[in-house]
């Protein structure tokens, strides 16, 4: 009853937490520099829509009204994505920003299928540009590859414009991962 109590050393409590601490380290670290999609960009092709407008709707003049015209680029990107996960990938949005030789930035969406659709249908030589419309709203399973083609409108811009950027960048918004970016040759 009054015996001498047995000492317990502290160093199997310590051990234990060390290798817990040391395991969720690596876990943490293997998941958070592990990029959930390889994503690249084989072809980009672009359209130029130069527009006027000489007269109001209905064939009328109204006086004071001048021509008015107006320039807008469509770029087709062909992504190629590779889910690295062992989960399904939920694409969110996509999305795109230019930057011109100044430092000035114009960010876009890509057309999702009703809108590249409708602009197919007002600019018939952007069909032969989007063969494969890349799966917006799809799951990407685990491990699978896909590969499709993202149209991008730039309103303003020319094709020269274009050329002459400093960078162009695409961006992944997944819904349970954080957003990738792939730069757009």
């Amino acid at each position: 009853m009054f015996g001498s109590e047995e000492k317990t050393s502290p160093l199997k409590p310590v051990l234990i937490l060390l290798a817990l601490l040391t395991l969720g380290g690596a876990a943490f670290w293997f998941m958070s520099t592990r990029q959930s999609a390889a994503l690249s960009v084989p072809k980009v092709q672009l359209y130029a829509a130069h527009t006027t407008t000489a007269a109001a709707a209905g064939g009328g003049h109204i006086v004071g009204q001048v021509a008015e015209s107006g320039d807008d680029l469509y770029v087709a990107v062909t992504l190629h994505l590779k889910n690295n996960l062992s989960l399904p990938l939920f694409i969110d949005t996509v999305a795109a920003t230019y930057t011109d030789a100044t430092d000035a930035t114009m960010d876009t969406r890509a057309l999702g299928h009703i809108d590249l659709a409708r602009t197919e249908d007002i600019f018939p030589a952007l069909t032969p540009l989007t063969p494969n419309p890349f799966p917006l709203n799809l799951a990407i399973p685990a491990g699978a590859t896909t590969e499709g083609t993202i149209l991008l409108h730039f309103p303003g811009l020319t094709e020269q414009t274009w050329k002459a950027r400093k960078s162009a960048v695409l961006t992944l918004n997944f819904t349970h991962q954080p957003p990738q970016t792939v730069t757009i040759p």
